[in-house]
């Protein structure tokens, strides 16, 4: 760095903005000498043998001297001499010790102007610092001759800098406090309010100008003096003084940070309220209390003032409540801020409470508004308190409020906006005349007329009660009906529906309650007086009411109306809805008469027009008081049972007692004797017919009586044929009873047979065995008869397991076979079924995978249920060619545990799964594949599952194979204790 630079570094650091500024906010530029610095600089001049001790302040263009010894003339302590005397300024640009043995040879200093007029040649100077650590200057001293200056030489002018930085701080901090105090005292001279401070035994010791002017009394009057004698009144100096010895004994105060309002006295005497605030501080272990008091007469007239006009207020607002709650009209208002502010009692009443104040945006959902529909909510510009508000006058708006737990009420509106005569907006008032009663009248006129003009036009009584439900549900704004009609006098059926929405929906599975209830009951039945189950997300709004539509004492049918309301419909309504099922009733009882008419006389053609059709012989007879039987009916065509038509101008019983069978005549006679006394009869008897054939003839008769005569009706058929069908069936049956015999006794025999079999061939075939197994066990057995040997102990081996399935097969059709059920895991059992068939599935190559999870345990026999496992996962390995996969899978079911085998093996033919768990039986494609086996193992496996108590099917598998699945009980399950 060249010399020049060096100098604007110098410069630069001298003139910091930041440092100039703390160097005046310290006051020393302007204190002059500083008296308590000397000694300071007097020690250092006497410690290190320098001529000359001085303390310098640099600012921007100068260094002052703030202390000094030694100073050559006309330098003295207080002055101020230029930048271009002053080493100093390298101290406070390298904020470090500046250290020079001779400044005539120093680049920096050689040419300095203190050098030749000062005579300054050696310099040692350390930084002067401000409390913030900003350098102010140096304390530095100076030799008129060369000197090299030593580090204890640098630590002593280190520490005396140090001093000196704190009698510089100590005199920085007194000015401020001087400042501070002057500037609270200025303060307090100008305040407006007065301030008064006062020791702890009540004598003030500060008076400010305000506190001369309020009391009276100037600040060297009332300095010295106590509040008792000055500014308290007489009645209350004792517990002033109380007050302050309490506060001296325990050094705290309750009053101190608050307003206090209390009365003061002036020097004139006149007593006045002030407001005062106290705090309360300690000096010296001693109290000391500082207050601002301020006069507030005029604010306690103003607020009597105030009340007064508050209370004249509060009378108009009475007066206009009372006035308003005394119209039978609603009354609502609202403020300038178009939020509403009154409603009057009637509207209370309605609402069941008194006004929110809440925006116009939320009205219509607080207060429940409705447009004249009743059902749309009214938008918030439509509220006619709302268009009042905008500017409009509102005239005859008819709008509906529906209260929660109140019956809805309608209303027509008028409002205008309440302005002020310079325009100003202060609010609206909206008056609501109640016109339920009116338009309630005007719509049960309108519903009795729309229903009595839509009866007139129906042709059905589902069409009736489609009319009537739509006529009163849209007068009365309803939701949506329904007309259940009894069918048979047994049956309850909806015919028609109607909703508001548009097309009536579906019945739903829950909606036959409340008719079905009205039904039995007989009587109208609001849904608010029964338990009602959950709503669910399909049912209408509101309750439902169902009343019975009558004929005399006879319900023909149920009207059902959703109101979309949760209160029970008025009485006035419920005598109309009453009118309009009475009018339905009759409609339906004469549509029923009428129907009636021409479904018998449309049923008598179809009867006679059926009747020609048929051979039996149907009739009607009355028999009389003397026991003659007239006809009053009979078929056109009797040939098919008494070979012509019967007369029917004579005795009916006496024409057929003519012709029966002797046989048959007491027969004949007891049945007549039965009907005669009004009971039901049946007979089966054998009549010659008019072209001499006997027939066999079934009659039936059933008395019944009208107006006091007795009429039977019945019917003949020709039996004839039947008879002799049932002739020869008894001898089939019984022909088929005997083979029945037969093959019972044959296959007894058969079992005989097996079992004995079985039982003699169990011992040679053990004996075979086991002389193979000796012969096979020695090692010197030759080649040629150890293969004859493996041969005999393999065929004996295959007729050991089929005698023990024959003995088996024995044992369970003799029910004497054992099973020992206990909890046992169906996963371990699983796993060692797969663990034995295992050498054979890798002797083909197979894949055999298990997948069980954790099973809720079985309750079986572990033996039983292992065979079960075997032959099933047997069969699959012994039917599965080579590189096949065998799957055992098995989880827990709704009763037990359910395991499927599949195979991708041989498969079986559809049409032989049905004998596929029969003796004996093997499928086709096992004979075809020339693999053996004795048709037993499924029979076996069947039977031990059944004697479980589970099931077992079989059913082809997916890409083919088959699958065999076993169902078998858990634990705790039904079936599970075998």
């Amino acid at each position: 760095m060249t010399s020049g630079e060096h100098e604007a570094d110098v410069q630069a650091r001298v003139t910091d903005p930041a440092r100039l500024r703390t160097l005046r906010a310290s006051g020393l530029l302007e204190a002059g000498a500083l008296p308590s610095l000397d000694r300071l600089s007097g020690l250092a001049a006497r410690v290190l043998g320098a001529p000359t001790a001085l303390v310098s302040l640099v600012d921007a263009a100068h260094q002052v001297f703030a202390s000094g010894c030694g100073l050559p003339a006309p330098v003295a302590p207080g002055s101020r001499v230029g930048l271009s005397h002053s080493f100093c300024r390298y101290v406070v640009a390298a904020d470090a010790p500046v250290l020079v043995s001779d400044a005539r040879g120093d680049a920096r200093l050689a040419g300095s102007p203190a050098v030749r007029d000062l005579g300054v040649v050696a310099y040692a100077g350390v930084p002067l610092r401000a409390a913030d650590g900003t350098v102010l200057g140096a304390f530095c001293v100076v030799d008129h001759a060369p000197r090299r200056w030593t580090d204890d030489e640098v630590a002593t002018l280190s520490d005396l800098a140090a001093a000196a930085r704190s009698e510089l701080a100590l005199r920085c901090a007194n000015g401020e406090l001087r400042l501070a105090a002057d500037r609270m005292r200025a303060v307090l001279d100008s305040a407006q309010d007065a301030f008064v401070s006062m020791d702890s035994d009540g004598r003030f010791t500060a008076w400010n100008a305000a506190a001369a002017r309020l009391f009276g009394w100037g600040a060297a009057e009332a300095v010295g003096r106590t509040a008792s004698e000055l500014i308290i009144p007489e009645r209350f100096r004792a517990a002033h003084e109380q007050g302050l010895a309490r506060v001296r004994d325990t050094g705290q105060s309750p009053l101190p940070g608050q307003r206090l309002a209390l009365t003061a006295v002036d020097r004139a005497g006149r007593e006045f309220p002030v407001e005062m605030t106290l705090q309360v501080s300690l000096e010296r272990d001693r109290p000391v209390f500082h207050a601002f008091l301020h006069d507030i007469t005029a604010r306690h007239a103003a607020a009597r003032e105030l009340d007064r006009e508050r209370q004249r207020l509060e009378d108009e607002r009475s007066f206009l409540r009372a006035l308003l709650d005394s119209l039978d009209a609603g009354v609502a208002a609202c403020d300038s801020d178009g939020r509403l502010a009154l409603f009057n009692h009637r509207l209370r009443e309605v609402h069941g409470a008194d006004a929110q104040a809440v925006d116009a945006g939320n009205w219509s959902g607080t207060y429940a508004l409705y447009a004249a529909d009743a059902r749309t909510p009214l938008a918030a510009e439509e509220i006619p308190l709302a268009r009042a508000f905008a500017g409009e006058v509102v005239v005859g708006q008819e709008m509906v409020v529906r209260p929660p737990g109140a019956p809805p009420r309608r209303f027509l509106a008028n409002g205008r906006p309440i302005d002020t005569a310079d325009g100003r907006r202060l609010g609206a008032v909206v008056a609501m005349h109640d016109i339920t009663g009116a338009h309630r009248a005007e719509t049960l006129r309108r519903a009795r007329h729309a229903v009595a003009q839509a009866l007139s036009e129906a042709v059905r009584a589902d069409e009736a009660g489609a009319a009537a439900l739509a006529a009163v549900g849209t007068e009365l704004g309803w939701v949506s009906g329904a007309y259940w009609q009894v069918a048979g006098g047994r049956a309850l059926a909806r015919v028609s529906g109607w909703s508001a929405f548009g097309a009536a929906p579906e019945a739903a599975p829950g909606d036959a309650r409340l008719p079905g209830l009205v039904w039995w009951r007989a009587a109208e039945i609001w849904t608010g007086d029964l338990p009602r189950p959950p709503r669910a997300a399909t049912d209408p709004p509101g309750g439902a009411i169902g009343l019975p539509v009558r004929s005399g004492d006879r319900v023909l049918g149920v009207l059902v109306f959703h109101t979309g309301a949760d209160a029970r419909p008025e009485d006035d309504v419920l005598a109309v809805l009453r009118e309009v099922c009475a009018h339905v009733g009759r409609f339906v009882e004469r549509r029923h008469a009428e129907d009636l008419t021409l479904a018998l006389a449309a049923a008598r053609r179809d009867f006679d027009r059926v009747v020609e059709q048929v051979n039996d012989y149907l009739w009607t007879v009355e028999i009389r008081p003397g026991g003659e039987v007239r006809s009053v009916y009979a078929s056109p065509n009797g040939t098919g049972v008494f070979g012509a038509v019967l007369p029917t101008d004579t005795d009916m019983a006496a024409v057929l007692a003519e012709r029966m069978h002797p046989g048959d005549r007491a027969a004949f006679a007891a049945f007549h004797a039965t009907v005669a006394r009004g009971a039901s009869a049946e007979i089966e008897c054998r009549v010659r017919g008019y072209d001499d054939v006997t027939r066999w003839v079934w009659t039936r008769a059933v008395p019944r009586r009208e107006d006091g005569a007795l009429f039977v009706d019945g019917i003949c058929t020709n039996i004839t044929e039947r008879r002799q069908l049932a002739e020869q069936r008894e001898r089939l049956l019984e022909r088929e009873r005997e083979q029945v015999r037969q093959l019972r006794e044959v296959d007894r025999l058969k079992d005989e047979l097996v079992a004995v079999v079985s039982h003699e061939l169990r011992n040679p075939v053990t004996s075979i065995r086991g002389y193979a197994e000796m012969l096979l066990d020695d090692p010197e057995l030759p080649a040629t008869p150890r293969h004859f040997a493996e041969v005999i102990d393999r065929k004996s081996s295959h007729l050991h397991h089929l005698v023990e399935d024959l003995l088996t097969l024995a044992r369970l059709d003799a029910g004497s076979i054992e099973i020992d059920p206990r909890p046992l895991s169906a996963a371990r059992l699983i796993r060692e079924a797969v663990q034995e068939q295992g050498p054979a599935a890798q002797a083909k190559n197979l894949t055999v995978a298990v997948a069980t999870g954790r099973l809720s345990p079985v309750h079986g026999d572990p033996t039983r249920l292992r065979q079960v496992l075997d032959n099933l996962i047997s069969n699959a390995v012994k039917y599965t060619p080579e590189g096949g996969t065998v799957r055992v899978v098995a989880a827990d079911a709704e009763a037990g545990v359910v395991v499927t085998v599949t195979d991708t093996g041989i498969g079986i033919p559809a049409d032989q799964y049905g004998q596929l768990f029969q003796r004996f039986f093997r499928a086709r494609t096992a004979v075809a594949a020339g693999i053996t086996g004795t048709g037993l193992g499924l029979a076996i496996t069947k039977a031990v599952v059944e004697a479980h108590g589970g099931t077992i099917a079989a059913a082809p598998a997916p890409g083919g194979g088959t699958a065999f699945t076993v169902s078998l009980p858990a634990v705790g399950a039904p079936h599970a204790a075998v």
